[in-house]
């Protein structure tokens, strides 16, 4: 089969499935648990029908189904390739830890996005506590899991450990050109730092919880490296802001991870 099917877009409506990083090297896999669940009691895959396959690391491939049994799916692979994490902008959204489901929606919107990794961050103004965050992990892992196959993305968004706002100050510290964005910075566009900033594959952002971060957050936080940036007169949900900024970076910088 040539390798160019995989580009096809008449084939962009074929059910996506997300395989265990390192098993799409072979020529055949069987999906179990969770995806094959998926696969064969929710989309309902058959004998002969073509599917597309990623391991959530850069793999993409596409197989056609020999058998499907309950919670049990075997598929031939008949093309694979690799992408690179250089094809687009490793961003890394440090988001301050929202109330009811609104970190929900920063997990869904950013994966479909292509950011690279979300980070849970409890902020002086956040509501929920830490123990409720570490609760949902396995929650947002999933949504991030479904986003990345709704959106056709190759490479899967870690979820990480909800870490203190010192924690963020740390890897800026470390190195990591990172983006504050702060409704009080009213002199400093998003465009104006991006433009300033060399072509880092890797850059941070950080956004608030409600009520935005304070003061005195903003200040350790540019202390140690970070640049504040506002996007106007315009205050945007806590729940958007995140994946509203990413897309403005994708256009400025060509793109995020495929």
């Amino acid at each position: 089969m040539a390798e160019a099917i995989l580009d096809d877009r008449s084939l962009w409506s074929t059910d996506t499935f997300l395989a265990p990083p390192g098993s799409l090297d072979g020529r055949a896999i069987v999906l179990t648990g969770s995806e094959g669940h998926h696969a064969a009691d929710v989309a309902r895959v058959r004998a002969g029908d073509l599917v597309r396959l990623i391991d959530g690391e850069g793999i993409e491939a596409l197989g056609r189904v020999q058998e499907a049994g309950r919670g049990t799916v075997a598929i031939e692979i008949s093309e694979a390739r690799g992408h690179h994490r250089d094809g687009g902008v490793n961003l890394i959204v440090f988001q301050a830890i929202l109330k009811g489901r609104g970190f929900d929606e920063v997990v869904r919107k950013c994966s479909e996005l292509g950011v690279s990794e979300i980070v849970p961050v409890t902020t002086e103004r956040t509501i929920v506590r830490d123990s409720d965050a570490a609760s949902k992990l396995a929650r947002w892992r999933e949504i991030a899991r479904a986003s990345l196959k709704q959106s056709r993305g190759i490479f899967l968004a870690e979820i990480a450990e909800p870490v203190l706002l010192a924690g963020v100050a740390e890897r800026i510290h470390g190195g990591l050109p990172t983006l504050v964005a702060w409704e009080e910075e009213v002199s400093v566009s998003l465009v104006d730092v991006l433009r300033e900033m060399p072509a880092e594959r890797s850059i941070g952002l950080v956004v608030g919880p409600e009520g935005g971060m304070s003061p005195a957050e903003v200040g350790t936080l540019i202390e140690s490296g970070g640049r504040a940036f506002g996007i106007g007169r315009r205050i945007l949900r806590a729940d958007w802001a995140a994946a509203a900024i990413a897309a403005m970076i994708s256009g400025e910088r060509k793109g995020l991870l495929p």
